[in-house]
């Protein structure tokens, strides 16, 4: 791929966005498009009962529509490299970024693209919170080798006050459940500030309050 300015990398992967609750950046698609999320939406209690996605400043027409063109750049064959470089450039100051502060993997090679780009940027640390537990095991099935070191993946419990499955090679996160590390968000403006518990391996739970 020839050297591309920032705005045509942004143009081809949909950009990216600026929680302001994080420390750096992150990626989102549609809370619409989550799969397994989409069940849990229906269901009482579960963590996916009141997203947070489908509120807020998630509704505005230039969020949903960004969400939109990130959603439909995920098969162009060029995307891999586009986020490499994007990522690349918007994480010099701050290297730490999240995957999907609103939706969630679409497939198995969904995870794989995630995978190479967190291969190709070691000196950032990635954060991939996930509801997708079939696609994670099949993914760890077909790659042995594991997920790599800077790629924190957090299982998501699906209902609120319960721990999560723990699968080999990732850990986890919950909703209002005390026996994890609590989010300290709340305590601090709604901010992450110099907490960095999510991207950290080490923590094998991670509690946030419900939204």
């Amino acid at each position: 791929m020839r050297k591309h300015t920032t705005p045509e990398l942004e143009a081809i992967v949909g950009g990216l966005s600026k929680p302001s609750k994080m420390p750096g950046w992150a990626y989102g698609i549609p809370a619409q498009a989550c799969k397994v999320g989409s069940l849990l939406r229906t269901v009482k209690g579960s963590t996916c009962s009141k997203c947070y996605a489908l509120k807020g400043m998630y509704v505005f027409p230039n969020v949903r529509a960004a969400q939109s063109r990130r959603m439909e750049s995920l098969s162009d064959p060029v995307w891999i490299l586009a986020m490499t470089e994007l990522i690349s450039r918007r994480t010099k100051k701050v290297p730490f970024f999240r995957w999907h502060d609103s939706g969630d993997l679409q497939s198995v090679e969904h995870l794989s693209k995630i995978v190479q780009i967190a291969k190709n940027l070691p000196g950032v640390s990635f954060w991939l919170p996930t509801r997708e537990i079939a696609m994670v095991k099949e993914w760890i099935r077909e790659n042995p080798s594991g997920l790599p070191i800077n790629l924190v993946v957090r299982i998501s419990a699906p209902m609120i006050g319960r721990t999560p499955e723990k699968i080999p090679g990732t850990v986890g996160s919950s909703v209002e459940d005390t026996s994890g590390f609590q989010c300290p968000a709340p305590k601090q403006g709604n901010a992450c500030k110099n907490c960095r518990a999510c991207w950290n391996p080490k923590v094998e739970n991670v509690s946030y309050h419900a939204h």
